[in-house]
């Protein structure tokens, strides 16, 4: 899938759900636990009211924690194991290391 985010909004790839808990108990589908983890694919031009994507130090690959309910959510037509997120810069909330 191509996004081409414009502004300052990012496409984020979303880290697969694990359906074992912390401790190892496997989860039914209905009980896989929401991350809120994924990796930027895309960063939009930076044009906007909010801060410069630039400013923050995001870049393409970092794996980032963002609000559970942020953005937009899509899944790729042709690979149903992808889902990415439609965010602004100011959604994220940490860089994972």
């Amino acid at each position: 899938m191509n996004i081409k985010p414009i502004g300052n909004r990012l496409v984020v790839e979303l880290t697969k759900k694990k359906n074992v808990s912390a401790i190892g108990i496997i989860l039914s589908s209905e009980e896989k636990i929401e991350q809120a983890i994924g990796q930027i694919v895309a960063i939009g031009g930076g044009q906007g009211t909010d801060e410069n994507i630039k400013d923050l130090g995001l870049n393409v690959g970092d794996k980032v924690l963002f609000g559970k309910y942020a953005g937009e959510e899509v899944t790729d037509e042709n690979d149903d194991e992808k889902t990415y997120k439609i965010l602004k810069s100011t959604d994220i909330l940490a860089v994972i290391n």
